[in-house]
């Protein structure tokens, strides 16, 4: 195994700083411009746009030290999304980064970014020890980030590091972008249906009725954690859905924590069937996914549980149609979103009849198939890059017949 030199992250970086959120905060926001990108809009390998906002040219002008350029590393350094680490696409260049986020840009006669990008995540769980220690708020400062020890191969090998990596990553990214797609497509049907009413000559069929939320049900299940100092509850198989599993998920196919056994049957009414839709309704509210298997969620989800007459794929665009109303009724009064079980059993939404909803099951299921599908291959190629990463970094991996 090839042993290489250590060196602080500051030494080969010719820039390591973060941004500010110009005056006036959403009031400063416009709707196109110069992307202002906040830590919500950075993933573990991947940037979303979900949630992008922009800043005009006065604004920019005044956050001019933190421009990002193509490739440049990009790092959440502070709250619950601290030490996820991308890289952002051409297309949403020129762009600025706000106070949460810094920018790593190395030395390019030295080191690559996408080499510093995959060392970051593989480091991740340092990192995220090391934002923890003795604050109140998770944040990893500027020192620390130029503190770090990173081993430095030749340019040529972390080339080939590097290649390995992105054919992972980028069948990764092909998979997403497919689902995206999918997604669009199925959504694009059920505007047609539910929205315009193009079958129904643009008027919604008279069998059709309105009602609530807790009519699409067999229950509305809000969740609830397990004691968390009772170990034997948790480290088992049963997926624990919170709000960071949900993001940019249509099927929540992993999650930070599992249950065991044990813990699961601590509260077996709170178990969702494949199929339950989730939603987001405490904090961070008005994310929508469904479950993949039998799952249980904390107690900032409430989920439906579809009866056998309702089309859940129904149910999941219609959750997100209404994430908006989500966000409103829960943060009346306050600047924290908190929409109870019972606020949101009693939200009103149209219910089609139950023959149209099963010709739209037939219609759009194919492609939730595929969606699940591709999620869990994706899930299967993160854990082969992930298992590969500290091999290739360490030098256990002889890259020496990679051609590039």
């Amino acid at each position: 195994m090839k042993k290489w030199r250590e060196v602080r992250l500051g030494e080969v970086c010719e820039k390591i700083g973060s941004g500010a959120t110009p005056r006036g905060g959403k009031e400063a926001y416009h709707t196109s411009g110069i992307s202002l990108i906040r830590s919500q809009n950075v993933l573990d390998f991947s940037f979303s746009e979900d949630g992008l906002v922009y800043i005009d040219e006065e604004q920019a002008g005044k956050l001019k030290n933190v421009c990002v350029e193509p490739s440049d590393v990009l790092l959440n350094i502070t709250g619950d999304s601290v030490a996820r680490a991308c890289m952002v696409e051409d297309e949403f260049l020129p762009a600025r980064v706000n106070q949460h986020v810094a920018i790593i840009r190395g030395k390019k006669d030295i080191i690559l970014n996408s080499y510093i990008l995959y060392f970051l995540q593989m480091r991740k769980p340092n990192l995220l020890m090391l934002s923890a220690g003795g604050a109140t708020r998770k944040a990893l400062t500027k020192q620390m980030i130029e503190d770090v020890m990173i081993p430095l191969p030749s340019l040529c090998t972390q080339t080939k590091i590097v290649k390995l990596l992105d054919d992972i990553q980028k069948r990764l990214q092909c998979n997403e972008r497919i689902n995206k797609n999918l997604e669009q497509q199925a959504q694009a049907i059920f505007k047609s249906w539910f929205v315009d009413f193009e079958p129904f000559d643009g008027r919604m069929p008279c069998d059709w009725s309105f009602g609530t939320l807790e009519d699409f049900g067999k229950e509305i299940i809000c969740g609830k954690t397990p004691p968390t100092k009772r170990k034997e509850y948790y480290g088992g198989h049963i997926p624990f859905v919170t709000i960071p599993d949900m993001h940019n998920q249509v099927y929540i196919t992993e999650t930070e924590r599992y249950l065991s056994n044990e813990g699961a049957a601590y509260q077996p009414t709170k178990t969702l069937p494949k199929n339950s839709i989730c939603v987001s309704c405490i904090g961070t509210a008005g994310l929508v996914s469904m479950i993949s298997q039998d799952s249980q969620t904390n107690q900032q989800i409430n989920s439906i549980v579809p009866k056998e007459s309702i089309s859940p794929y129904y149910v999941y665009f219609l959750m997100k149609s209404l994430s908006e109303t989500i966000i409103r009724l829960g943060g009346s009064g306050s600047t924290i979103v908190n929409l109870n079980k019972g606020q949101f059993a009693k939200i009103e939404a149209t219910i089609p009849s139950a023959e149209t909803m099963n010709k739209f099951t037939n219609n759009v299921s194919p492609f939730f198939d595929l969606i699940l599908s591709n999620q869990r291959e994706n899930h299967k190629l993160s854990k082969l890059r992930d298992a590969l990463l500290p091999r290739l970094m360490s030098g256990e991996i002889d890259v020496s017949s990679v051609e590039t």
